[in-house]
């Protein structure tokens, strides 16, 4: 038996490091037990490419946060060179879309403005546990409140257009008010990427307000690679965690939770060693922390069956190309390769892409996300991201790997002829690998999917979307719960202030 502690965080990811050090400084002794051998969990070069800043409320809970970030603009590729560029300003961006359509430069301001005042009313529910449904305190009664008065305060024109809007496909509002399919196109790609939804699937357009909601309420704009990389980011917190005396065990599986008088009191690891806590918090993803965490013979039928039906498949790849010497693209000048470019040329190729992952087939045309990075260091590299890789891919990845990375080159070959020339080495992380190597169900980027049916007040299942779980002393703060995955801690501050609470 180990020493006591008042709280053991269970993964050292991003949100787990986050929670771990907002409650140590609030003198709570705490340990973090992390599988691998490394932490940070899937913040890493091999999954990620652009991320949102972290917001002011969550840097302060740790005491600042010295990350730098570069500012990142969009430029949706088109075979013919004639490419959008987009900045995240909106009097810049409409100069360049009137170069297209003066009718599409116009549209966007408006349809910016709209989308830009839901998102901050959705933003505004992401920074403190959702309401509990059916709980009738006078708390989540102020909750539910206050949604409603941040909706309202749209005004009523804008309240009518939020409540038409909130469950419908991006596809058609798209439609409706731009001629430019590569816009289009490009727009759509935000409102799918890392989901199982495509364009013309219902709620993709919420996909995109919560997207806007992390990236500073814009559709291009609040898009960041940081400086010195992930691990620059993952460093800066251990250098955290270390001034507040949070103590790390890396290489350290959990294997279960120890439970006494239905109460979690502690994890057992896989060497067999027991550890004891007051509270205990999953950083793992929903299904792990109730079906392999806690065990199915603590739960209930009907919780078993949320969590058996909580949806968390992952459809995003990262395919890693190092190169010999930078790659030439049609018609691109130094700050378009420092950019993040999209392939994705229009609304009906990102959907005629997706609908093989329907039945975890993959296309082999797919949308593409890429940054390249140069450095005086090394040989300039090219990341990609790859949507709509099925988890469980059907023809088995193992198998279509090797094939899946050349027809995703031939792709980019339209773009920048002389690739195969460039290229010296090839990898690729498929969400089958994710879910073997950083132990997360299904290899979802934010552990579940974001819908309408698994967001707020249901994020992961109704009744553990407060970052409480079904047994008393065992919590969550990872990605799969409110307000969900991405760079931004919120579940992690969330969760925190969700212990102290109740402490």
């Amino acid at each position: 038996m180990s020493d006591n502690y008042d709280v053991i965080v269970i993964g050292a990811g991003h949100n787990g490091l986050v929670c771990a050090n907002i409650l140590a400084k609030k003198n709570r002794k705490v340990l973090i037990c992390e599988a691998r051998d490394n932490c940070g969990g899937l913040l890493e070069e091999s999954i990620t490419n652009f991320v949102p800043q972290i917001p002011m409320s969550v840097s302060s809970s740790l005491g600042g946060l010295p990350v730098k970030y570069k500012a990142k603009s969009s430029i949706a590729l088109s075979e013919s060179g004639q490419h959008i560029r987009l900045v995240g300003n909106q009097h810049i961006d409409h100069k360049v879309i009137s170069g297209f359509s003066s009718k599409d430069a116009d549209r966007y301001v408006e349809f910016h403005d709209k989308m830009s005042s839901f998102s901050k009313a959705l933003g505004s529910f992401m920074m403190a546990s959702p309401p509990r449904i059916m709980n009738n305190t006078f708390s989540d009664y102020f909750k539910l409140f206050k949604l409603g008065m941040n909706v309202r305060m749209l005004g009523k024109k804008k309240f009518n257009e939020f409540a038409r809007m909130i469950g419908l496909n991006i596809a058609d509002e798209l439609e409706d008010n731009f001629e430019n399919t590569l816009l289009q196109g490009l727009i759509a790609h935000d409102a799918v990427l890392g989901s199982n939804l495509g364009p013309r699937s219902p709620g993709s357009l919420i996909n995109l307000l919560f997207r806007m909601a992390t990236h500073d309420n814009s559709i291009f704009g609040g898009i960041y690679e940081i400086d010195g990389g992930s691990k620059a980011f993952v460093d800066t917190l251990l250098d955290i965690s270390n001034k507040n005396k949070v103590e790390i065990k890396t290489s350290s599986s959990v294997k279960r939770c120890i439970t006494e008088n239905d109460k979690a009191v502690g994890v057992e690891l896989h060497n067999g060693e027991k550890i004891y806590a007051k509270k205990i918090i999953s950083n793992a993803d929903p299904r792990s922390t109730y079906f392999s965490l806690l065990g199915t013979e603590n739960l209930d039928t009907d919780v078993k069956r949320r969590i058996k039906h909580h949806r968390s498949k992952g459809k995003v790849a990262k395919l890693s190309l190092s190169l010999n010497k930078q790659p030439e693209f049609i018609n691109c000048d130094k700050d378009d390769l420092e950019s993040r470019m999209v392939i994705a040329p229009s609304i009906d190729y990102i959907e005629e892409a997706f609908n093989p992952s329907k039945f975890d087939k993959l296309s082999m045309e797919p949308i593409l996300e890429m940054k390249l990075k140069n450095s005086d260091q090394s040989n300039p590299a090219l990341d990609i991201q790859v949507q709509y890789a099925s988890y469980g891919a059907q023809e088995g990845w193992d198998n279509i790997k090797d094939n899946y990375v050349d027809a995703v080159i031939k792709l980019i070959e339209k773009y920048a002829p002389d690739i195969q020339s460039c290229i010296e080495t090839k990898a690729i992380v498929t969400p089958d690998d994710i879910e073997k190597n950083f132990h997360v169900t299904g290899g979802h980027w934010h552990h579940g999917e974001i819908q309408i049916d698994q967001l707020f007040m249901l994020r992961p299942i109704p009744g553990a979307s407060q970052y409480r779980t079904h047994l008393d002393g065992l919590y969550m703060c990872g990605a799969g719960t409110h307000p969900g995955g991405g760079l931004t801690g919120i579940p992690g501050r969330n969760a925190a202030q969700a212990i102290l609470e109740d402490a």
